[in-house]
């Protein structure tokens, strides 16, 4: 575990990321963006798919459609349900870390609010987690707001929610998004390396803290 930064009080709420944080993550990026591409070709011109290609998915979907013939929401809607079915198809026999549960029932028991921000869909978390009820408080996907991580409005939006301040607020992840989206609200930041980055890139990004997986919060909640 790192430190880059003390607790400043005692810890209100905990809110996680979801691929990587809290189950294996099995998406095909270059698999989505390429068929998000192909559909995308049906609307507008390759110029216009070209200007995105440094955009991550969601965002170069809402830039696309921008572009598009706004006659109809074809594009975005079809791009949207073809995510789904893809990362569906990803999740198949897929489920949550062995030790997901027990950590968010000790949070659950010591009064600690919990909270999920994910840019995958409802339809797919529910997939892999269908007694997500049961453990999380608030949950806000890309169905809920077009401005997902490392924008903070989705961070914003469960805090508000909860009723929390950012500062009393640890928001745990396994991509600099995540780090970036917490940073920007003020919250506590944490990086797991049970997803695809390593130490070094959440020490880059300036995560407070870095744990080999979300069992790492257990020793900072007061």
């Amino acid at each position: 575990m790192v430190y880059s930064r003390p607790a400043t009080g005692p810890i209100r709420a905990v809110i996680f990321d979801f691929d990587g944080t809290l189950t294996p993550l099995t998406l095909d990026f270059a698999l989505m963006r390429a068929r998000i591409e192909e559909i995308a070709g049906e609307y507008v011109g390759r110029h216009v798919i070209e200007r995105q290609k440094d955009q991550y998915i969601l965002e170069m979907i809402h830039a696309i459609d921008d572009e598009a013939d706004q006659g109809t929401a074809g594009f975005r809607n079809r791009a949207f349900r073809e995510l789904d079915r893809l990362e569906i198809a990803a999740c198949r026999n897929k489920e949550l870390y062995p030790y997901t549960r027990d950590v968010l029932a000790y949070l659950r028991e010591h009064d600690i609010h919990i909270g999920i921000i994910t840019r995958s869909s409802t339809k797919v978390i529910l997939t892999i987690f269908p007694d997500l009820y049961t453990y999380i408080d608030v949950i806000v996907t890309r169905d809920d707001t077009r401005y997902v991580k490392p924008d903070p409005h989705q961070l914003r939006m469960v805090v508000d929610e909860l009723n929390v301040r950012p500062e009393d607020a640890v928001i745990i992840g396994d991509h600099p998004t995540d780090i970036a989206a917490g940073k920007a609200l003020g919250a506590i930041t944490a990086g797991v390396l049970s997803g695809r980055c390593s130490r070094a890139d959440f020490i880059s990004a300036g995560a407070d803290h870095t744990f080999d997986d979300i069992r790492g919060v257990l020793d900072i909640i007061s």
